[in-house]
């Protein structure tokens, strides 16, 4: 393995998003099918196939990407996108290690500024894979913060995303955190989902 993985080379811009809030936000581009199949085409290939191998080489765009995978590859959100087998059946067994890397980088400050543009970014392309975000209205005060469903319970209407805190909430299920924890959230619940549809090697809990 390299030290270093050139996932932003080829997965992120960069750039303002001023007209949409107040709050500067660095300008990631939507998550999709095919970002998705090259991510993962090109991670099993470095990793040799042993995706947990690789974490520590993950930029922190390619971190959060595959989560992403993971979570969708699961039947988490509403892509249409299907990793084959190989993404889908690493869940188990990579998902401490995904929790313990997010961790690790998040003590020690690497990667991303705690609420500046760069993380305020990769909150709302993270959480825009899951369900989109509108904002409820055209004031200042109200471009800081924007709403959704939430991926976790369900609800249509309780998810708010607030930029200047760089944090999320849900009033529904009464979940709440910052980048971390939702990432944190979503590959749980994806080992959730896993576990309900029977899939060999995820079955339900008795």
């Amino acid at each position: 393995m390299t030290s270093s993985f050139p996932t932003d080379s080829y997965l992120f811009l960069t750039g303002d998003d001023a007209e949409q809030t107040e709050w500067p936000a660095t300008a990631f581009p939507e998550y999709t099918d095919e970002r998705l199949a090259q991510f993962a085409d090109h991670l099993w290939a470095v990793s040799n196939g042993d995706l947990a191998s690789g974490l520590t080489a993950l930029s922190s765009a390619g971190l959060y990407t595959l989560v992403v995978a993971l979570a969708w590859a699961a039947g988490v959100g509403h892509s249409s996108w299907s990793a084959d087998r190989r993404i889908r059946d690493q869940l188990p067994a990579i998902t401490p290690a995904m929790l313990a890397e997010l961790r690790r980088r998040d003590y020690r400050g690497l990667g991303d500024d705690p609420t500046g543009p760069v993380r305020r970014g990769r909150l709302l392309q993270l959480v825009g894979a899951f369900t989109p975000l509108s904002q409820p209205g055209g004031t200042i005060r109200q471009r800081q913060k924007m709403s959704g469903a939430c991926p976790f319970c369900g609800d249509p209407t309780s998810l708010r995303v607030s930029l200047p805190a760089v944090a999320w909430r849900c009033f529904g299920c009464d979940r709440t955190g910052d980048l971390r924890e939702f990432a944190e959230c979503l590959l749980t619940r994806a080992r959730q989902v896993l576990e309900c549809s029977g899939v060999p090697g995820h079955l339900p809990r008795p």
